[in-house]
């Protein structure tokens, strides 16, 4: 890579920083309203329950990312789906040998769905700016395979109290909880992708493409929703 492309890589990375901050507080306000109403209630209920506060942190690769190992082979580390993307939501984190800061989900470009989720955005900006085919353009936001959503039916607050934090029976947990629709209400692909089951709890259908909207808007800490990404597209990791 030469000197310039370099030196304006790293001005991409430093500008989307601002740019990611103004994005969750001008487009994201409304949901992050909804998660700070949430929060004092889950603590509480958690607090009683004793269940687990933290949780790996979870990368995941933007949309039409090839498998790891042929991504890290195609991808340049350009900086050009950080600077395009609409929610800045992608970043890349190279390791510093001065500190020994070892690279961010193998210097790869990466989303943290709990920070800073990608919103699908229409124009699908990160795959047409790819200059290598490491991000590959999709037909529609219907194709995109970012991972899936899971639900900790132990944590929802939908879950009947008497349920939450408790080994599950053969007739499994039953709703009776809050009457919160966060994650179903804002999910960008609608009742295809996730929705309430027959029980009343939360049911993640065939078309989520894990986004992570639902991750990021759920008002429990850590969140009820989760994205697992898709195999071979990164991995939970401790940090």
């Amino acid at each position: 890579m030469s000197k310039d492309r370099s030196t304006r890589g790293q001005a991409i990375l430093d500008s989307a920083v601002s740019r990611r901050g103004l994005f969750r507080r001008v487009v994201l306000s409304g949901l992050e309203q909804l998660e700070q109403a949430g929060l004092q209630l889950s603590r509480s209920v958690e607090s009683r329950l004793g269940l687990p506060q933290d949780r790996s942190v979870r990368f995941l690769r933007p949309p039409g990312a090839l498998a790891d190992r042929e991504l890290a082979e195609t991808c340049s580390r350009c900086g050009l789906c950080v600077e395009a993307c609409p929610a800045q939501c992608i970043t890349i984190t190279p390791g510093d040998e001065g500190t020994g800061r070892p690279a961010a989900a193998g210097g790869l470009p990466y989303i943290i769905a709990r920070e800073s989720p990608c919103v699908v955005c229409d124009e699908l900006s990160c795959m047409r700016v790819c200059p290598t085919g490491a991000l590959r353009l999709v037909d529609g936001a219907e194709q995109i395979r970012m991972g899936v959503a899971q639900v900790d039916v132990q944590r929802c607050l939908r879950t009947a109290p008497s349920d939450r934090g408790q080994v599950a029976t053969a007739g499994g947990p039953k709703a009776g909880g809050e009457d919160c629709l966060v994650c179903v209400t804002q999910c960008p692909l609608g009742e295809k992708a996730i929705g309430v089951d027959q029980n009343g709890l939360i049911d993640v259908r065939s078309g989520c493409i894990g986004c992570g909207i639902c991750e990021w808007a759920c008002p429990t800490a850590p969140p009820s929703i989760y994205v697992e990404p898709t195999e071979g597209r990164s991995e939970s990791q401790v940090v």
